[in-house]
C-alpha cells in the first residue's frame, strides 16, 4: 500500500497539521502490445452426456467498466436439462508467497434456466464494474539470493449446471485487464494553482503518524 502523507510545520507552541491520502498505483498496460489483448480467445468442453459448450470472446483484453462480450453455441443431443450457466470472473493476485483469489462479479446467463433443448447460440454482453482494476501483470526481481515477484491475472469461468450426478463441467477462459490509453488531447484540464482541488476523504494509515513507514523490501520479505 501507498500513502502521501502532508504535514503543516506550524510554530512550536501549536501541534503540526497532518493528513494522509491514499495512493493507487498502477503499471501501464497498453492492450495494443499485449499478445491476444485484441484477438478473440476460444474455448470448449463436454461432459458425459455430450453436452458440449464452445465458443469465444470477442476481444480477450478489456479495460475496467468494459462490456465483457462472448458468443456461446450449446449443443445438447440428448436434450438433457441444463439448470443454468454461471459466469464467473476471478482475480488472481501473487505477492511472494501470498496468494489471494477474489471474484470480481458472479452471476447467472439470462434465459438459459432449465434449459432443455437440442442447440443454443447467443451472445451474451458481461459488464466489468465501474471500480478501479487492477491491470494483468508479471514483475520478477532479485533480492538476497531469492527471486520475489508480484503477478496478476484473471480469469472467466463458465459452470454448467447440468441436472444428474457428476453432469457438471466449467471451461475457463483467461481474461487480460489494462490500463485505459489516454491522449494529450484528452488529458483532463488542469486548474490554476490559485484554485482549491478537492480532495478525497483522508484515510487513517497503518503506520504511525510520526515514524517512517516500513522499506518495500522489508514488506515483501515478510509476507
Amino acid at each position: 500500500k501507498y500513502y502521501a502523507r502532508i504535514v503543516l510545520d506550524k510554530p512550536w507552541y501549536k501541534p503540526n497539521a497532518k493528513q494522509v491520502y491514499p495512493l493507487t498505483i498502477f503499471p501501464r498496460v497498453d492492450l495494443r502490445h499485449i499478445p491476444g489483448g485484441q484477438q478473440q480467445v476460444s474455448f470448449s468442453n463436454e461432459n458425459r452426456k455430450k453436452i458440449r459448450l464452445q465458443g469465444y470472446l470477442m476481444r480477450g483484453g478489456i479495460l475496467s467498466g468494459e462490456t465483457l462480450s462472448t458468443h456461446i453455441r450449446l449443443d445438447n443431443p440428448k436434450r438433457s436439462e441444463i439448470k443454468r450457466i454461471e459466469a464467473t470472473l476471478i482475480q488472481h493476485r501473487q505477492v511472494a508467497r501470498s496468494y489471494h483469489a477474489e471474484t470480481i462479479f458472479q452471476l447467472d446467463l439470462p434465459d438459459l434456466r432449465e434449459f432443455s433443448g437440442t442447440e443454443l447460440q447467443r451472445n451474451f454482453d458481461l459488464v466489468l464494474p465501474e471500480i478501479r482494476m487492477s491491470p494483468t501483470y508479471t514483475y520478477m526481481s532479485q533480492y538476497s539470493n531469492q527471486t520475489l515477484g508480484i503477478s496478476i491475472r484473471y480469469e472467466l469461468i463458465l459452470d454448467v449446471k447440468v441436472r444428474g450426478l457428476f453432469t457438471d463441467f466449467k471451461v475457463s477462459i483467461p481474461v487480460i485487464v489494462g490500463t485505459e490509453q489516454i491522449s494529450a488531447e484528452q488529458q483532463p484540464f488542469r486548474q490554476p494553482i490559485n484554485n482549491p482541488i478537492e480532495m478525497p476523504t483522508a484515510s487513517a494509515p497503518v503506520f504511525d503518524y510520526e515514524e517512517l513507514p516500513p522499506s518495500y523490501d522489508t514488506v515483501v520479505m515478510n509476507q
